[in-house]
Order: C-alpha cells, then structure tokens, then sequence
C-alpha cells in the first residue's frame, strides 16, 4: 500500500511528467521529499535520482521543450523547470575518492550504489513512479525512532564532507527524540578540525537553518560541548538567555527572529557582533538587523508605559524594537513581569508608524534658509511631537515650528 503523503507528490502533474519523459525505469524520487513525506512534514523541494548520464536528461528535456539549468552538470545535476517550478535530477554516483569536501564520482545505474555516498539513512530512501520503496539503510526504521544516523561508517562519511557534522546538528532539530550518543559525538569531534576545508558561506547556511529552528537547544548545546564554537562561528555561546528566549518564541508563535536569536548567542554584545559580522558572510539585511540589536536601548523595560513604547516604536523601528523587547525579556528573571512583556510585543506588533507632517517647505515658509539649520529645526519638532505622543493636531504643530524658527533668528 502507498503512503497517502508520497501518492500526493506522486500525483503532481510535473512530477507525472518527467516519469513519463525520462521512463518509470530510469528514475526516482529521493531525498529530502521522502524523509519528509514518511514522517509527515511539509514537502518542499522535490528531488530525483536517475541512472542515466546527464547528458541523456538534458536531451530529453531539450527535445520536449522543458527548460532547464546545467549549472550543476559537472556533479551531475540537470534542473528542469516546469510551471516555474524546480526539479534537481541527478545521476546516480559512486565515489571515486573525495577531499573532504568535494568528490570524484563516477556514474552508475545501481541506485544502492548512489544510496552508499548519502549522508544519512533518513536521506536514502528511493521511490519509483508505482510507489515502490527501496530502503537500502533502514531509514524508515531510524525515521520512525527520530532518529539521525550516518550510513555506514561515521568517521567516513564525515571525512568525505566535513559539512555534514552540521547537517546532522541541523537534521537533530526535527529529528531528535534520540539523544546523541556520547560515542558518537566523539567521533564529531575527532574531525572537527575538517571545518576549516568548509566554505564561511556554506557553514553560514547550516548555522541559519540550526538557530531558526524551535528545537535548536540541544543541537546548539551539542555543538558547543564538543568544541565546534572553538573552531567556527567563536563568538556564539549558548546561555539560560537563549533558552528563555527559545521558549519565548514558541509561545508568541513569532516569525523572522534568526537576528534575534543569534545576537542572544552573542550576549547581545556590541563587540562580539562586529567580530561576528566581519568573519562571517551574512547578508546585509542580517547585518543591519544585528546591528540594531548591538546596543539594546536602556529605556526598553518591562515597566515603560505604552506611551514611552510608541515613541521607541518610532525612533527604533516596529522589527527592531519587538527583537530589542524580546531580549530585554529574556534576561528578566522575574516572572511577574512576563504579562509585561507581552503586552510591549503586542504593542509593537500592531503599531503603525504616523506619518510626521511638517515638510521642509514649510520651514522655508517661515523664512529659514536651505541649509544645515533647516534640518536641525525639522529634527529638533520631530523629537517634541515624538515626546508629546505623536500629536495630530497640525494648528499646534505649525505654533511650535514658530517658536522654534523664532528662536533660531
């Protein structure tokens, strides 16, 4: 009987259709769609193994007008593009020797072949187009324990592509009913110095996806008691604020807070963060993010009233101050001021930003000149509308800028 999960994906059209094109025979689906299927998680990227060359794929793409990307030819991977959505087809492979990062493959038509170079049996698992399974490594069975686990020999896996001690921290998240044996994070740790043959960027990518995930404590703890912080990403340190925080965010539900997460693994620490940020290769985005959390505002306080929040909604930003909120609150001890803290979250959730009606041309109309001192008077009637609760009355507006421009002559 086929798994109602894997019919779903085995039913999509674009799926149907490079079954059809390529043969039921020659291909399979495998990978992270399987894993996810089996044990009922959200299907993202669908994946196929095949056993012809890529050459023959790209010619029967090309032949039946499907687009495609050979980008990744030279490891054996042709990407179709149907309906504008993505599928990797790969030629199945068996390692010639590797350097512990990349490898010398050469093909094969023997699917258990290529099942021996994968990481993880959770990841070996190949289902052909009438839903047929081939479990080479007991993945189901280690599927089924939650459980993560190297095929074959964990010192060879590892030694050919030491990327993979992080993704089996980042796999560890969801699948993680098992503790790591002490045994085998040894092993990890034996050869974590093959890190340093691992691209930043790459190992960047790993970092993300272990913070952003809810279940990251005990990978991240993992990660640090045997010494990978020692060797990459130094200045991260799992403490009682990250755990908190971790738990805080589960409860809100809230989205979008690897910057949140990550400057709590900094201590939220001006220097730490720069030294983070120039190490490493985040992206601009991240980089202001983390930033804005590099020096948390003193004002931003369980007790602040509602209006001292809005005027620190406006100068901070609503993402800013919600992430600065959240780490004030995960540094507080005390647990009666949790009601608090929710409550300055939802402030800053549902605030939107007013819109500060005096112009420069209206400092112009009152015979100040361009120049530095007509942004000073703007900024100097920005602060007192900010400080007195965003006032909408513009009669009183147009009084102060009076007063001020008064002063200035």
């Amino acid at each position: 009987m086929i798994n109602e999960n894997i019919r779903n994906i085995l039913a999509i059209s674009e799926v149907e259709t490079l079954f059809k094109l390529i043969g039921d025979e020659n291909i399979y689906l495998v990978g992270g769609c399987i894993r996810n299927a089996l044990s009922n998680k959200a299907v993202k990227d669908i994946d196929f193994a095949t056993i012809l060359n890529p050459d023959k794929i790209i010619n029967i793409l090309d032949h039946n007008n499907i687009k495609f990307l050979d980008i990744g030819k030279d490891h054996g991977t042709i990407t179709a593009i149907i309906n504008n959505n993505k599928y990797e087809i790969t030629t199945c492979r068996s390692d010639i020797e590797t350097d512990g990062r990349h490898a010398l493959v050469k093909y094969t038509d023997n699917i258990k072949e290529d099942s021996n170079r994968r990481d993880f049996t959770i990841n070996a698992i190949y289902v052909n187009f009438s839903g047929q399974i081939f479990d080479f490594h007991n993945g189901i069975d280690d599927l089924n324990k939650n459980k993560v686990r190297f095929i074959g020999d964990l010192e060879k896996r590892i030694q050919e592509d030491y990327l993979r001690i992080l993704r089996f921290f980042r796999f560890q998240c969801d699948y993680h009913e098992e503790k790591n044996g002490k045994e085998d994070l040894l092993l990890i740790q034996k050869n974590l110095d093959g890190l340093n043959k691992v691209s930043k960027e790459r190992l960047w990518i790993e970092l993300k996806n272990i913070i952003g995930h809810e279940n990251s404590i005990q990978s991240l703890q993992d990660m640090q008691e045997i010494g990978i912080f020692s060797i990459i990403f130094k200045e991260v340190e799992v403490n009682h604020n990250y755990k908190k925080l971790n738990d805080i965010l589960i409860n809100l539900s809230l989205p979008n807070t690897l910057s949140c997460k990550l400057s709590s693994l900094l201590d939220n620490d001006q220097h730490r963060i720069l030294d983070f940020i120039k190490e490493n290769p985040i992206s601009n985005i991240e980089k202001e993010n983390l930033l804005g959390l590099s020096n948390i505002n003193k004002n931003i306080v369980s007790y602040m009233s509602m209006r001292e929040a809005r005027a620190a909604l406006y100068r901070l930003g609503k993402s800013n101050f919600i992430n600065q909120v959240l780490c004030q609150w995960s540094k507080d001890s005390n647990e009666k001021t949790t009601i608090n803290w929710r409550a300055l979250v939802e402030v800053g959730a549902s605030w939107v930003k007013p819109d500060f009606t005096i112009k420069a041309i209206d400092v112009l109309n009152m015979g100040i000149p361009e120049g530095p001192k007509l942004g000073e008077i703007l900024t100097e009637l920005e602060e007192w509308w900010i400080d007195n609760d965003f006032i909408e009355d513009q009669f009183s507006l147009i009084e102060r800028l009076k007063a001020i421009c008064f002063a200035q002559h």
